[in-house]
């Protein structure tokens, strides 16, 4: 295909998904499909969830890992600001 891009399959909660990806993102795509597929196993041994319920269940776990990773990135660029300061002051002192 043009442009890099590839055709896959993907199948999801048993139903294949057909989708054109950037050929250097194909295992991206497919080791999330793998992902999601195992958490939705995982909640079929609930047994009143169906597997709308096991799909929605997968999303916010994964819509929580999402959020939890963009705080921590976000608190992370905090501290290396901190860290930037304090070097700056430790370079001063040497100077004088």
């Amino acid at each position: 295909m043009a442009d890099g891009k590839i055709k896959i399959n993907l199948s999801i909660a048993g139903r294949l998904y057909p989708m054109t990806v950037d050929a250097e993102k194909e295992e991206l795509y497919r080791e999330a499909a793998k992902r999601l597929n195992e958490k939705i196993t995982e909640y079929s041994r609930i047994p009143k969830f169906d597997v709308t319920d096991r799909l929605a269940m997968a999303a916010l776990r994964y819509s929580i890992l999402s959020l939890t990773t963009e705080h921590t990135a976000s608190l992370g660029d905090a501290d290396v600001e901190n860290l930037h300061a304090i070097e700056e002051r430790i370079r001063k002192y040497i100077k004088e």
